[in-house]
């Protein structure tokens, strides 16, 4: 586990990536798997290996998520995902930052929008993440794992939209 002395001295580097994703329904729908608790959950969640330990959901202007949870290892990862939405515009648009801390260490700050443009009868979701890493974490390792990451979550949202889920 890096200490607060660590982070303190490593470099800080920068990245973003934007994934975008159709969803075979209406924008409403797919803002609605975001903004509702019961949705979320099914969505949103760590993968094989990780427990739950705690999540809340308040998504509004001001309002804050919260997921945390840990990889059972070996060797064993903490992690604890803190958000704050800065604008929400139901069914349109969100701007939020979130933390990301492993271990108790403060590993990223990330800003992302995420939106919800029409697309025929369905949607075209484009989510743009600007991170950075504060632990030394390099971009050119940490950017991709990232993303990798967030494309894992949006596909379990297209399985829980399309009826179906992980």
């Amino acid at each position: 586990m890096k200490n607060a002395s660590h982070v303190a001295s490593s470099p800080i580097f920068h990245g973003s990536f934007v994934i975008e994703r159709r969803y075979p329904v209406p924008p409403e729908r797919v803002f609605a798997a975001w903004a509702e608790p019961a949705l979320k959950e099914r969505w949103f969640r760590g993968p094989p290996g990780w427990e739950l330990y705690g999540r809340s959901l308040d998504l509004r202007e001001g309002g804050s998520e919260t997921l945390n949870g840990r990889f059972t290892g070996p060797p064993p990862l903490d992690t604890r995902f803190t958000a704050r939405y800065h604008h929400v515009l139901p069914a349109r648009r969100l701007v939020y930052i979130y933390d990301m801390h492993l271990n108790g260490t403060h590993h990223s700050a990330s800003l992302a929008t995420v939106e919800f443009l029409p697309d025929g009868a369905g949607t075209l979701q484009r989510f743009h993440e600007q991170v950075a890493f504060l632990d030394g974490t390099t971009a050119d390792k940490g950017v991709p794992s990232r993303e990798h990451g967030t494309a894992v979550h949006l596909d379990c949202l297209a399985a829980l939209l399309a009826g179906g889920q992980r």
